[in-house]
């Protein structure tokens, strides 16, 4: 009897064993879960920034859990791409990848961030709208880090954008009027000479207003990286010193073209006029001027014809020494001596506009509108 009963116990224990171990085979079984199980979605369909937008939360993807059928947490990643390159071959290939955090469901932008996803690194042409193609993945690694055999589970969705041209905040000269020339104590967009290369050597278009000349117009540049450096006379009208006292540009009142060089001590100006000089008006440099709006900081040109496929150049004193097109996407860029570049600026359509020429922010971050 005793044995039959320790027979019953060892048959009960097997069963049990292989019953627990069926069990925990089940539990261990990967399923993928389904695409619309994820529910991914974006809080806006249609994202116009600007920079009144940098602050802001404009977008936010978010998601459900992947539930591949065990106990794992998976990894998650969002892949921006332009449409034209989500299919064939070399799908996504060239896709922005996000990756996201351990265990977060969702990902939200401010504006600066978004803009800057949009117009440097997939490049979108600013100020006009855009499909852009958002991607999730969620996949699962292996505890090394690297990919496992469970194929990744992707769902995907589409927005509109309409990113900005932001300005960079390139290394400045901030210029500080003397004797009875107040100027702002801030940086101020026309009170600026800037470095768009980040060297030494600075740009910017200043108006000197005053008709009472060297009293009137006096000043000095002072770093936006070292407030103790303050640059001033140099000894002649073209050299600059820490030492110094108020630098001088004749004649005045007038809008100069100012170069400065820190490491040489140099400083050259020239006194300029703009001109609007194209097909329409037979590429004279002369017959289309741009007036000086010294509230604004800006050159405008009212009631301009222009027509549609022609093109046309900002033109200055005259000739072209001093000049400005646009590069390949579609940006002001400098066009006279010595380098001779850039294309000519193209008519959208046909009418008659108002022209504008932004040059108060300094070299680098110049610009150009036709309304």
């Amino acid at each position: 009897m005793k044995k039959l009963s320790i027979q019953i116990i060892f048959t009960l224990l097997i069963a049990s064993l292989f019953f627990g171990c069926k069990k925990d085979a089940s539990t261990n079984i990967v399923t993928s879960p389904s695409v619309g199980s994820l529910s991914f979605k974006s809080s806006a369909s249609n994202v116009v920034l600007s920079a009144t937008t940098d602050a802001t939360n404009v977008v936010t993807f978010s998601f459900k859990a992947a539930n591949f059928g065990v106990s794992i947490i998976p990894t998650y990643s969002l892949e921006f791409d332009l449409p034209s390159d989500t299919s064939g071959i070399n799908a996504w290939g060239n896709a922005i990848a996000v990756k996201l955090p351990s265990g977060i469901l969702e990902k939200a932008y401010l504006g600066a961030d978004f803009n800057s996803l949009l117009a440097n690194q997939l490049m979108l042409p600013t100020g006009s709208v855009s499909t852009l193609a958002v991607r999730l993945k969620a996949e699962v690694n292996q505890n090394t880090g690297t990919a496992s055999v469970i194929k990744p589970i992707y769902s995907s969705i589409s927005i509109t954008v309409n990113p900005y041209k932001a300005t960079i905040e390139y290394p400045a000269l901030l210029l500080k009027g003397g004797n009875s020339w107040k100027t702002p104590t801030v940086r101020t967009n026309g009170f600026i000479l800037t470095s768009a290369k980040f060297n030494s050597k600075y740009e910017g278009y200043l108006n000197l207003p005053n008709a009472d000349g060297y009293g009137g117009d006096a000043f000095q540049l002072v770093s936006s990286k070292d407030a103790t450096k303050v640059y001033g006379w140099g000894g002649t009208s073209t050299t600059m010193s820490l030492t110094g006292g108020n630098l001088y540009l004749s004649p005045a009142p007038a809008y100069m073209k100012v170069n400065a060089d820190v490491d040489a001590l140099t400083i050259n100006y020239t006194a300029v006029k703009f001109f609007i000089s194209g097909d329409d008006n037979g590429w004279s440099t002369s017959s289309t001027p741009m007036i000086y709006n010294a509230t604004t900081g800006k050159l405008v040109a009212a009631n301009v014809s222009l027509t549609a496929g022609k093109t046309f150049v900002f033109t200055c004193n005259g000739g072209y020494d001093i000049s400005y097109k646009v590069d390949a996407t579609g940006a002001l860029v400098y066009a006279g001596a010595p380098t001779w570049g850039g294309i000519n600026i193209p008519v959208a359509k046909t009418g008659v506009f108002t022209v504008t020429l932004d040059l108060s922010a300094g070299d680098g971050n110049y610009t150009y509108s036709v309304k």
